[in-house]
């Protein structure tokens, strides 16, 4: 029943940014299966991770896009298996927070991620956001919940399209959302 209510929270999610005509629904490239992303990962993982990559494998890139093209939240773009592996094995290892497994699912073009936490029994994950320079911490206690609060934001107005037709953030309102969200994480 919980991986029913992640299906659906990942539809209604991409079924807002649809609504709001923006250019990453037209570029979303199609899910992967769960045996391609433990293949790719090297072991099992929770299956809230398999059904992310389910839904989408990223974003296809395209002449003339721009970051803001490819945003499924503001500044943050789903990411790939591939490029979620890249970011992964790029990032310092020993984060207190993000341990041994932690599998990136959106991510900015300047290093910043969201990242699926999880351990070696393979319970349904928690979220983190890592900034680099900055301190990792935990914002939500699944992936469902961060897309659940994602489409409260856009539903509140915390997310927005602006009059130049860029998707927008109240940043101190996400802050501190998060913040409140991430101490019962």
């Amino acid at each position: 029943m919980a991986i029913e209510m992640l299906i659906q929270s990942i539809e209604r999610l991409w079924q807002q940014v649809a609504g709001l005509n923006r250019p990453v629904v037209e570029s979303r490239v199609p899910g992967v299966s769960a045996s391609e992303v433990e293949a790719v990962i090297q072991g099992p993982v929770p299956e809230d991770i398999a059904i992310w990559f389910g839904w989408s494998n990223g974003v296809e890139y395209r002449s003339g896009q721009v970051q803001d093209d490819a945003a499924l939240v503001p500044g943050y773009e789903p990411l790939s298996l591939r490029e979620a592996m890249g970011v992964r094995e790029s990032y310092e290892i020993g984060d207190p927070v993000l341990g041994d497994f932690f599998m990136p699912l959106l991510a900015t073009g300047g290093g910043d991620f969201y990242a699926a936490v999880y351990d070696a029994s393979l319970r349904s994950p928690r979220v983190a956001h890592a900034m680099i320079g900055g301190e990792s911490g935990f914002v939500y206690e699944s992936i469902e919940a961060m897309v659940n609060g994602f489409c409260d934001f856009y539903r509140t107005g915390v997310f927005f399209v602006s009059d130049q037709g860029t998707l927008e953030a109240d940043d101190d309102r996400w802050v501190e959302e998060e913040s409140q969200s991430g101490s019962t994480a």
